[in-house]
């Protein structure tokens, strides 16, 4: 177990991979379910796929409170879980701020971190045309609603549990992009997925601003079909499909950029 922790370099993903094998076996001694809080599942499937060993008597389960959702919670269980298992709860927090004034995700999350709440507590915040809908911890839900009487500069707030049925979420609007690429390297898909150099893209990698699923990835990390690449300050992008060869040995690739 030493060994496998020492391969592990964030401190972050070592905890999480530690928190995991020792909820796994609990939830086998136990008998019931053990949830992490929130977190990438992107990030979260890399590391069960690379650390964690499948257990035929285990669950490994995850929801974030839609189909789409970012940040999700991971349930480990002796058991299939159904969706109110999971103990997560939505507020509707509608703020007045005037005629063409708009808030963004960063105002509502920083105003709900201001309580000094654990961030990985929060799940995802999707705004719509009057607030925002917080997926969140239910048991964070009283704190919230007792404690959070601004968003910025405006006091003019109401907020509302809701259920999972009276949320409209849309699916997020992608575009698809056709390319061609040397090599299914980091940096090269990367440059076509968000319309840049490869060798802008390459400095920005070297800078730590990318992700492939959630992991850190280098210039020379090899993308798999199915991968979700992110890039900071850019957006997101998965690769769809890896289309074969073309006659100049060029790999044809479909990207699915997220707008």
């Amino acid at each position: 177990m030493k060994n496998l922790f020492e391969h592990i370099k964030g401190i972050e993903e070592r905890q999480f991979v530690k928190t995991v094998l020792e909820y796994s076996k609990k939830a086998e001694q136990q008998n019931r379910p053990f949830f992490t809080h929130f977190h990438n599942k992107d990030w979260m499937q890399s590391l069960l796929t690379q650390y964690v060993a499948q257990n035929a008597y285990l669950s490994y389960g995850f929801f974030g409170g839609y189909e789409d959702a970012e940040r999700q919670i991971l349930a480990i269980s002796p058991y299939e879980l159904t969706d109110t298992e999971y103990l997560l709860g939505i507020l509707n927090i509608e703020v007045k701020t005037g005629i063409g004034k708009t808030l963004s995700h960063r105002d509502y999350l920083g105003a709900i971190m201001g309580l000094g709440i654990d961030r990985n507590t929060i799940g995802d915040i999707i705004l719509h045309t009057s607030g925002a809908y917080v997926f969140l911890e239910m048991s964070m839900i009283p704190y919230i609603r007792s404690q959070l009487v601004s968003i910025g500069k405006y006091q003019k707030i109401q907020i509302d549990e809701v259920d999972l049925s009276d949320v409209y979420i849309e699916k997020p609007k992608v575009k698809m992009i056709e390319s061609t690429v040397s090599a299914l390297r980091m940096d090269a898909v990367c440059a076509v997925a968000f319309g840049m150099s490869r060798n802008e893209c390459a400095k920005l990698i070297q800078g730590d601003k990318a992700r492939c699923n959630g992991l850190m990835a280098q210039t020379t990390s090899i993308v798999k079909e199915g991968d979700v690449l992110t890039l900071r300050g850019f957006g997101k992008a998965k690769l769809k499909s890896i289309n074969g060869q073309t006659k100049k040995d060029r790999t044809h690739i479909t990207i699915e950029k997220y707008i």
